[in-house]
């Protein structure tokens, strides 16, 4: 998911966010959600984070910039169902 810049430290996300859990929690099949996200997109890391999702892993040097610098992908994971 992604928001405009001018959307963005406004909610949004975090709407969107916990809609996305809600749903899958009344899923009947999915138990967990994942996602991806470049290590440098800080304030993504904290919505997932404060919304329960915790890193999995890291893909190393996954995604290379424009500016020639690689940045990882960070894996992140959240249950929405008790195993």
């Amino acid at each position: 998911m992604m928001l405009r810049k001018e959307a963005r430290n406004k909610g949004i996300g975090t709407l969107l966010l916990q809609a996305l859990l809600e749903w899958a929690e009344h899923h009947p099949v999915i138990e967990k959600v994942c996602l991806g996200v470049l290590a440098t997109n800080t304030a993504a890391i904290a919505l997932y984070t404060k919304l329960g999702f915790q890193e999995e892993g890291r893909k190393i040097n996954e995604v290379k910039m424009r500016s020639g610098d690689y940045v990882d992908d960070v894996l992140m994971y959240r249950f929405v169902k008790n195993l």
